[in-house]
């Protein structure tokens, strides 16, 4: 080794499409560095950023660049999941870097820019060269090229000259929309600008906060307040009094909120020497100043008991199995969940809680709290990037416990990880689809392979099981765990309930009875909504329906009603013509929205004002048709004045908290109907809700997917769990035109294994998963031609590796339009993969822009 070298480094980059690591050297003028840090390095004629994967005394290649820099002086990744990160490479065939950077928050991987300026006085430069030298000798140069690249040319030296040197992207915001850096290549050849390869800073830092603290004794406060002669409720005399009450540093923004001071209230006491300023470092933490109360832990039903038998078992052996918690809604996976954690926590070692939703997160933080207080964090999307930052920097330095949060919780760099959960396993948001950027990876997947590699305890729990997962359990795979029975409530919350609903306990339950008390499930009344119309109700509710909403209301209970479409009006029609309005970019429906008066795309967000006569035929028959929330809320204010509705979807939920917010109001009794989208299906525990309305149960059932069907079951069975769950019981009125298809019925009679049994026989039959795994190869171009020529060429190299390599047990179908084939004016065609090992034979293809490989979708729409 040269002596000028310390080690060489085998480094994966943060370059899009790069899917080798490359080695480079540590110059022994740097700082050692170590696996998992983020590092600075050139590639080709850029700067970029890369992870530190392996460090070795000898290279593998001949020559090798040195390391610039390092980025942080710590790790950003630890070992496991770098071991991780080669595993979700290998089986979702992405990059080992876009695998790695999954697991850091944003803003921290810094991306490469180039920094332009002038290489002159900026008085020397009075005339540019010709900016039109860039096009080939010979090639006409149209006249308004010839202006504009003059043009560009002169703004960008004016904005060198005025700002200093300026990266791209601060050129590009001047100038958007231009091809400024065409116009200016001459420039460059003849050295007026200089460009050189950087890094953009980082867009998250360290919070770094103004503390305040006593510059005096606690002690001495009295009578310098008698010495100031300051009156008791003076601004001075309530900042002395805080201070010698929380004598630690605090945030001098914090400290003028809590007294209603303001900063010159500060100064004049740091003036008299009385406080004193500092600097510190302060996490931005979601839940700061949270207060949940302490809960302690119920006794366990016989069912609760035997489950947790083996899962503790599990826990305490460091054996890195996954279980299967299938447990009917409201059966207490929940309790389980908590204690698996807790006994996690006595060894020393960490956990991860994900749910499927959001919106699901306050409700488990709040019971996670109760029982672990402090030690609990949360990840995800819709925190800021401040806090997801320091929620990073804290569980990397081992100040975290518990992360809760979304699907990107797993990749929280915990440093001993024995408990991993999925709640609502089988739900699809667990999985990362495309168009956003790969790895597309599962969360149930990467759950298993951590616990592999943490000896963690997996516990994956669903009412109602993805199919898969409980086919793997069938077969040992994984083990399972079952509780059949709901549990009503447990005797101290019973009491908390029927004290605070004015309910006499002795009406429910004998003073003999146990701890905890089983109940039904809630009976579900399936409506033929075909009855309805031939009876005359045009109604959106059935009489069924209307009764019992009547009844609910009249006894101060509170409603759930689902409805899995947004809007007003799902589509507008022309009666004469048969036009449909459609986004121009998507090619789908439109849909009314009345509140802003808006015909809107749910898929691009096109936005157009609603037709009063037909662009096709200029009839003026045009009429609205279908459902969504927003019209459901108005109908539910006409035909229920008594009635005071929430609603939650996607439309309400825009701004930060409102998820929060409107549980919280309608837990609070504030509303007595609740009207939503596939949200409140999910994990909602509200002793008040004691009907469960599914206005519209047919809503997906004739999408072309291959899981339609255990989809619809799902949701429909999840809505009716929320019924019924405290001591004032439930009921369910599904509202249907398909009353006979499977899923509805298994729904209607909470019967997972009827469905099961079902769906098992029609997957065998056609080879689709477990039978065999499934991928998906889709391609998105603004030129269909495009689109499906790149298709049918994938599809040509596939079929031809089948031949070649004898791969009988794969099969490729299509290629053709996706169902959705036109979104945001971007056309899409798909291909499918049937195989035992998918991703063996998509090694085949090599990836191209606009192409994306997507093994074991959750839908193929």
């Amino acid at each position: 080794m040269p002596p000028e070298i310390q080690q060489y480094a085998e480094i994966a980059l943060n370059q899009g499409g790069v899917r080798q690591t490359y080695h480079y050297h540590v110059p022994v003028a740097l700082d050692p560095v170590q696996i998992g840090q983020l590092v600075e390095v050139s590639f080709g004629t850029a700067r970029t950023t890369g992870i530190v994967i392996g460090l070795t005394d000898d290279s593998p290649v001949p020559r090798t660049k040195p390391i610039l820099d390092r980025l942080d002086p710590e790790p950003v990744v630890t070992p496991q999941q770098i071991e991780l990160a080669r595993w979700m490479s290998e089986q979702t065939l992405s990059t080992l870097g876009a695998c790695l950077w999954l697991m850091l928050p944003g803003g921290v991987a810094r991306s490469g820019d180039k920094l332009y300026s002038l290489t002159s006085p900026p008085d020397a430069l009075t005339s540019p060269p010709d900016p039109l030298s860039v096009y080939r000798e010979g090639e006409s140069v149209p006249d308004s090229d010839r202006g504009e690249a003059n043009t560009l040319a002169d703004q960008v030296i004016d904005l060198l000259r005025e700002r200093g040197p300026l990266r791209g992207a601060q050129i590009d915001h001047a100038l958007p929309k231009t091809t400024w850096k065409r116009a200016i290549a001459p420039l460059l050849e003849n050295g007026q600008i200089k460009r050189e390869a950087i890094l953009n800073p980082p867009t998250v830092n360290a919070r770094h906060a103004r503390t305040v603290s006593l510059a005096i004794g606690a002690d001495e406060i009295d009578q310098t307040m008698i010495d100031l002669k300051l009156k008791p409720d003076s601004g001075r005399a309530k900042v002395l009094s805080f201070l010698r009450d929380h004598p630690e540093p605090i945030e001098a923004h914090a400290l003028t909120e809590q007294t209603q001071t303001n900063a010159g209230v500060l100064k004049r006491l740091a003036d008299k020497g009385i406080i004193s300023f500092g600097q510190a470092d302060f996490w931005r933490d979601p839940l700061a100043g949270k207060e949940f109360v302490a809960v302690e832990p119920p006794l366990l039903t016989p069912d609760q008991a035997a489950c947790w038998e083996s899962i503790q078992a599990s826990v305490a052996a460091h054996d890195g199995q996954t279980f299967l918690l299938h447990g009917v809604t409201g059966s207490g996976k929940t309790e389980l969940y908590l204690r698996a954690i807790e006994l996690a926590l006595s060894q020393g070692r960490r956990a991860i809680a994900l749910v499927p939703e959001i919106a699901l997160v306050p409700q488990t933080v709040r019971r996670f709290m109760a029982r672990f207080q402090e030690r609990v964090a949360l990840v995800h999307s819709d925190l800021t990037p401040g806090q997801q930052y320091d929620t990073w920097r804290r569980a990397r330095a081992g100040a975290i416990d518990v992360v809760i949060g979304a699907r990107s919780a797993l990749f929280t760099p915990l440093p001993d990880i024995g408990v991993i959960i999925l709640d609502e396993e089988h739900d699809g948001s667990y999985k990362q689809s495309p168009p956003i950027p790969p790895p597309y990876y599962h969360a149930r997947d990467v759950a298993m392979a951590m616990a592999r590699i943490y000896n963690a305890t997996v516990i994956l729990g669903s009412a109602t099981p993805d199919l898969v997962t409980y086919w793997r359990a069938e077969r040992g795979a994984i083990r399972y765990l079952h509780l059949p029975d709901r549990v009503m409530v447990h005797r101290t919350r019973f009491e908390q309930q029927t004290a605070a609903l004015h309910i006499p306990s002795d009406r429910f339950a004998p003073a003999d009875a146990p701890d905890a008390l089983s109940a039904p499930l809630p009976p579900v009344n399936v409506v033929d909504m075909r009855h309805e119309l031939r009876a005359g109700n045009r109604s959106m509710f059935s009489r069924a329906l209307q009764v019992a909403l009547n009844e609910t209301l009249a006894h101060n209970e509170q409603a759930m009603l689902y409805l899995n479409r947004r809007g007003t009006s799902t589509f507008v029609l022309c009666r004469d013509c048969g036009y449909i309005a459609k986004c121009p970019r998507c090619d789908t429906p439109l849909t009314y929205h009345e509140s802003e008066t808006q015909l809107i795309c749910h898929g691009c967000n096109y936005r157009t004002l609603p037709p009063t006569i037909c662009p096709e035929c200029g009839s003026g028959r045009i009429r609205y048709f279908g459902a969504g929330t927003a019209m459901l809320e108005g109908a539910v204010a006409a035909e229920f004045p008594q009635a005071r509705i929430l609603r939650w979807d996607r439309d309400t939920t825009r701004e930060r908290g409102a998820h929060e917010s409107i549980l919280e109001r309608f837990a609070a009794g504030e509303a007595n109907v609740l009207i939503g989208t596939q949200m409140i299906a999910k994990g909602l525990d509200i002793p008040r809700v004691t009907l469960v309305g599914v206005v519209s149960a047919d809503t997906s059932l004739g999408l072309p997917d291959y899981r339609t069907g255990e989809r619809a079951f799902q949701l429909l069975t999840q809505v009716a769990g929320r019924a019924g769950r405290g001591w004032l019981g439930g009921r369910v009125i599904l509202q249907t035109y398909q009353p006979d298809h499977y899923a509805v019925r298994a729904a209607a009679g909470h019967d997972y294994q009827a469905f099961y049994a079902k769906e098992i026989d029609y997957r065998r039959e056609l080879g689709y998963p477990p039978f065999k795994r499934l991928a998906r190869v889709l391609f998105r171009y603004e030129s269909i031609s495009k689109a499906q020529r790149e298709a049918e060429r994938a599809a040509e190299i596939l079929r031809e590796a089948i031949r070649r390599e004898h791969m009988t047990a794969s099969q490729i179908i299509g290629p053709a339009p996706a169902f959705f084939s036109k979104v945001n004016d971007i056309h899409r065609w798909q291909l499918l993969v049937k195989s035992t090992d998918p991703a063996a034979l998509l090694q085949h293809l090599e990836t191209i822009p606009g192409m994306f490989i997507d093994i074991d979708p959750v839908d193929i729409l």
